[in-house]
């Protein structure tokens, strides 16, 4: 049986494949036939008795479902030296990879699938999420157009071209994309929450807040959302609503420095002193997060022009 001991070694042999040379993936050649026979070829001892593609992706495929990884990357492998182009295997690959955290080599992995098929959902959506999650919208939003175009059920592309266009300031198209992600994913939180950031930022806080509260009611932990809808209840002044939303989360001196937080960063200094100060008194311990806190409201200038700090978008892509 293969074990753990062998994932360095699969790695190796994903470049000794040239699976980084998709430009010019050569076909199934004498040569290459006359390399998987040869006895001293690393995958052929790894499994003698695999003969074809086919076995080497089914035992691939009957290792994942049972749960081990590092067994289904050399039957994946081992499929790619039959057919270096199996778009199947290098999904599956580029997936393992991703679960295992190595984003880098399943960025490379997805990269050559596209160099087989340019129109390929799935590599076109992780690319796109992946540039996203760096900050490159360029190339992010490159990657999930395409992504939607191939395939317009697409939740996660939607999702993510929701949060780009939101970072360029065009909440209608941002609605539309998350309208379209909660049509396929209904009850979602996340996109529930993204929804209501985007209707925030538009100016319409009642449309926002009931989003917000929708998202809580299929997660009523959902720490984004509370922050939102906390966020709004201090900037109208309802700071119980927003103590007790703050409680779901977190204990009580918690709660009163992050509400001091945000009316630090609205100009309410003087409530934000108040409830530093709370938490301070509330903390069973020393709390230096509201001392620290403290020391930085009594450095602002008083006639600072009021910040007004936009809700959080979700982390999730």
């Amino acid at each position: 049986m293969l074990t753990q001991k062998f994932t360095m070694l699969a790695l190796s042999l994903l470049i000794l494949l040239g699976l980084s040379a998709c430009n010019t993936l050569p076909t199934k050649t004498d040569q290459d036939q006359a390399s998987l026979n040869n006895p001293d070829n690393i995958l052929n001892l790894l499994d003698p008795d695999i003969k074809t593609e086919e076995q080497a992706f089914s035992k691939a495929e009957a290792a994942l479902n049972d749960g081990k990884a590092e067994n289904a990357l050399f039957y994946y492998i081992k499929t790619l030296q039959f057919n270096k182009k199996n778009i199947k295997a290098l999904e599956k690959i580029a997936s393992i990879h991703s679960h295992q955290q190595h984003p880098e080599l399943a960025v490379k992995i997805y990269q050559d699938i596209l160099a087989i098929d340019s129109q390929n959902q799935l590599a076109n959506e992780s690319l796109g999420l992946y540039f996203l999650d760096k900050g490159q919208t360029g190339k992010a939003k490159d990657y999930l157009t395409t992504a939607v175009a191939t395939n317009s059920a697409n939740w996660k592309a939607h999702n993510g071209l929701g949060v780009i266009a939101d970072l360029s300031n065009k909440s209608a198209e941002a609605i539309g994309h998350y309208q379209n992600a909660l049509a396929i994913q209904p009850g979602n939180p996340m996109l529930l929450n993204n929804l209501g950031y985007s209707y925030y930022l538009s100016g319409d806080e009642i449309k926002a807040k009931a989003l917000f509260n929708q998202a809580l009611g299929y997660d009523n932990r959902y720490q984004r959302a509370i922050h939102n809808l906390a966020l709004i209840e201090i900037k109208h002044d309802n700071l119980l609503n927003a103590t007790a939303l703050f409680n779901r989360l977190m204990p009580a001196h918690e709660s009163y420095n992050n509400i001091g937080y945000i009316c630090m960063l609205l100009g309410q200094y003087k409530v934000a002193e108040e409830y530093f100060t709370k938490a301070i008194d509330e903390s069973p311990v020393y709390f230096p997060k509201a001392q620290e806190n403290l020391k930085t409201l009594a450095t602002l200038e008083t006639k600072v022009a009021q910040y007004k700090q936009p809700p959080a978008r979700s982390d999730g892509f």
